[in-house]
């Protein structure tokens, strides 16, 4: 393959997050159900949630009633013309989540060791307090250099930013070192990164079946 497969590895790393993502309440599979009730007014409750109330303006035209939109004035301003009453919507909107079992079962499972379970939740949630001391431990211990930690750092913000927060130019210039020395640290280390977090979806997957 052209790429040396990393379009493949790619599209392994995501598949694993978002089942992850999913099954620890993160992301987009996180949704909403919502419950419609009777209209409650403007303090009403609703089997004791805590509801949201919609009021709509209406106006009158001979008999028959009309939600009247609001108009700008000369000045620009929003107004409302011939408003004579109020209707009142009412519903409950409570966050629902099912965690997956088989996703978290299969995590379990696999026994991903050293840094692969963090840097796959990490990856996965997102949740950098959590995951990232320990990645940046294991590649602590495996980058042996002056500068290990400021390269792991942006290595990770390449990973699950796109970019890191810095220029790597940028970076060798703050730390008072070649720009080519320091960029080629920090790609290796990503090309490690990497490895770690496409191992640690392939054998993830492989136990979830």
């Amino acid at each position: 393959m052209a790429d040396g497969g990393r379009a493949d590895s790619y599209d392994t790393i995501e598949r694993a997050a978002k089942i992850l993502a999913a099954a620890f309440g993160c992301g987009s599979s996180w949704t909403s159900g919502v419950v419609y009730g009777k209209s409650l007014g403007l303090d009403g409750d609703f089997e004791n949630h805590r509801s949201l109330t919609v009021a709509e303006r209406e106006g009158r035209r001979g008999c028959a009633k009309y939600i009247d939109k609001p108009t700008r004035d000369q000045n620009g301003v929003l107004t409302m013309h011939g408003v004579r009453s109020w209707r009142t919507h009412a519903f409950v909107a409570t966050p629902s989540f099912v965690p997956g079992y088989d996703a978290l079962g299969a995590l379990a499972m696999a026994k991903l060791e050293g840094p692969l379970e963090a840097i796959l939740l990490l990856y996965a949630t997102g949740d950098v307090e959590r995951f990232w001391p320990v990645v940046e431990g294991f590649g602590l211990a495996c980058v042996r250099n002056a500068f290990a930690s400021e390269a792991l750092t942006d290595a990770i913000q390449r990973i699950l930013c796109g970019r890191a927060a810095i220029s790597m130019d940028d970076r060798a210039k703050q730390l008072g070192v070649r720009a080519s020395g320091y960029r080629g640290l920090t790609r290796s280390v990503e090309t490690r990164l990497r490895r770690w977090l496409s191992a640690a979806a392939n054998s993830y997957l492989a136990c979830l079946g």
